[in-house]
Formats: structure tokens, sequence, C-alpha cells
């Protein structure tokens, strides 16, 4: 985002009458240093509560960690989100994120400190933490069934995205017609937690690939979405889920399910819409950036 994006998305969230507070993330929000400093200064003078979360990629010494973390510190900054994930440590040495710990726990406090997910900490070190860690140590490790168990449950994955496609081989699979009563109103309309993009985009919950509509007329999106005046395929996802998403592209585009089935609800959901996505006209499919990257 520009930062012109960041304080339109701020001020945007004022139209909010409850309490709320606002992550600042990516991708990861320090590889821009910059707009996060400037962002972080546009909140506090907004007065709205607002964390950092990162990945600790960028933690390389301790002096860089020093200045970076302590200027926010300075700029009103209250609290720091590292992230602890087998995934994250696939990419970086889990030494660079025991040093963010370490040293934001100094600057901040401890209680000013989220360690997201904590007691992935033990189960990343046991691999050493100057390398990285391919999730086939696990595999080698565990075996492929207390893997799926270790990821799928202990960690939380979210069947949407890659991760269905990636690891979904982890765990068994099911078919269409187990998802026949399972609704997506909750995560659409009711989700406690959203997403706001630098296309503009207003993602419910962990629902990547979906727009409701534009971040920047809150008012208006409120009005359409309690007026029940969603896109279609939204429509179809509230009142019959995955399922009825599968019977219109079944029915009209000529969608055939995956043989070996799907790793969850959210999985069934981003194949349907891949598909969908290339037949065209459906604008709550977006960014498109979502699908191409798959």
């Amino acid at each position: 985002m520009s930062i012109d994006d960041v304080r339109a998305a701020l001020l945007s969230t004022l139209n909010w009458d409850h309490h709320y507070q606002v992550h600042i993330t990516g991708g990861e929000p320090f590889l821009n240093y910059p707009i996060l400093l400037e962002s972080t200064k546009i909140a506090v003078e907004l007065g709205i509560p607002v964390y950092i979360e990162t990945n600790a990629g960028w933690a390389l010494d301790d002096a860089t960690v020093n200045e970076k973390l302590s200027e926010l510190r300075s700029a009103g900054l209250q609290t720091v989100l590292v992230s602890v994930s087998p995934f994250h440590a696939e990419k970086i040495p889990p030494e660079r994120t025991l040093r963010l710990i370490r040293i934001a726990s100094q600057i901040f406090g401890l209680g000013r400190v989220i360690i997201y997910q904590q007691q992935w900490l033990d189960k990343i070190m046991q691999f050493g933490i100057e390398k990285t860690n391919p999730l086939g140590n696990y595999v080698s490790a565990f075996g492929t069934k207390d893997t799926g168990k270790l990821f799928w449950q202990g960690y939380g994955l979210i069947s949407g995205g890659r991760a269905g496609y990636e690891l979904g081989h982890l765990i068994p699979k099911k078919h269409p017609a187990a998802f026949e009563n399972d609704r997506c109103s909750y995560e659409l309309l009711h989700a406690h937690h959203s997403h706001f993009d630098l296309y503009g985009k207003f993602i419910p919950g962990f629902c990547g690939g979906i727009s409701l509509g534009s971040w920047r007329d809150i008012p208006n999106l409120e009005d359409e979405v309690n007026g029940g005046t969603m896109p279609p395929l939204i429509k179809i996802l509230v009142k019959k889920g995955p399922f009825g998403l599968y019977e219109l592209a079944a029915r009209e585009y000529g969608y055939q399910s995956l043989p070996e089935g799907y790793a969850g609800k959210c999985h069934f959901c981003v194949d349907l819409r891949r598909h969908l996505l290339k037949k065209g006209g459906f604008d709550e499919l977006s960014p498109i950036q979502f699908y191409e990257e798959l």
C-alpha cells in the first residue's frame, strides 16, 4: 500500500461503532519499513489500537532489531506479534525468531509481545535453529499421519489457498457430499477478523480470494450486507456453503470434482472458485492475483 492508502484504510475503520484493533501485516511488513513506521504513527495519531505482525525474517542481527523496534516503540507502538510457525521456519532460520522475541520482550515488556503460536517453539527448535527446517523433517521424525495431525489440528491450518493442494495428502480427504450441510455465513458475515488489501478489497475472515466489496466505503458496504444485496456467489456461500457453489459450477459451468477429494470445505470452495473465475463475470472473486499465484 502507499502511505495515502494506509491512511485511507485506517480512517475508514473509524466508521465502526464497536471496539476494534488493527494489525499491520502483509506479507511481511518489515520489508517496507518506512511505510510500516509511518503507518504506526498514523494509527497512533488517530487513536486506533494497533499491533504489528511479523515473521522475523528481517531479524538478521541484534543491532537492526534494536534500532527498528526502539523507533517503533517511540512512535507509539504498544504490541508486537511474532509468528512462530513451521511454515515460516521452512524459509526463515528459527534463530531470527528467537532473537526477535528476546529483544522485543526487552523493549516492549513480556506482556506486550504476542508469540503466535508459542507451543510450536519447542517443536521447531528440535531440528536446530541456525538453518531452515524443511517440512519433510516432520514427516521423517513423526510419520505422515502424526505430521498431518500436527499441522492440521495442532497448528489449525485453513485449507483455502495453497494448503489444501500442497498439504492435503497429510489428512483424509472428503468428497462433495460430505460438505452438503456446511454453510459459510459466520466466515463471511460475522467473523470478528477481516482484512483490507492493497487493491481496496474487503476480505472477510480468512477467505482469501473473496471480496465483499471495497473497504474505502465501509458504511455503504455494511448497508449492502445488512440489506441482503450481496454479490451472487457470496449469497450462495452464505445460504448453501461450498456445496451450493458446486451445484452451480457443475450444472452451468462444467465443473468436475477432484477425484481424490478435498482437504476441507475451504479447499473445496477455493477449487470451485478457481474454476468459476476462468468463466468470468464474478467481481467478488478478487483480487485476481490470489488465484494467479495459487
